[in-house]
């Protein structure tokens, strides 16, 4: 038998949220280009890019297709679920600081 584990749906929410914003923002930078942030490593910015879209499509895609609890606050996440989570948010987390030390774009800062 498979053992789950619970994340609460709003903690996805938020998460897809604040993915959906980094998202929206790198993007701009392309869209009305930013004296102050030049993307001077095109490579730096398209794995930033590519990470966090990754991310956002596992998180409002795949695990959309979990079952929730009963009470519909918790999705189901499976261990590889948790460990491909984990690995998207370390992926995008390297990606960043790539994009921060190669172009000075960090968004945590803005």
């Amino acid at each position: 038998m498979t053992q789950y584990y619970g994340i609460k749906m709003s903690t996805l929410l938020n998460a897809a949220q604040k993915l959906n914003s980094d998202l929206d923002y790198l993007c701009a930078l392309l869209e009305q280009p930013d004296a102050e942030f030049v993307i001077a490593n095109a490579l730096a910015y398209a794995r930033a890019v590519t990470s966090v879209s990754n991310h956002l499509d596992f998180l409002i895609e795949d695990l959309a297709e979990n079952d929730l609890s009963e009470d519909e606050k918790y999705v189901k996440l499976s261990e590889d679920d948790i460990l491909l989570m984990n690995s998207y948010t370390e992926r995008c987390e390297e990606d960043m600081k790539l994009l921060e030390k190669t172009c000075g774009i960090c968004l945590q800062n803005n």
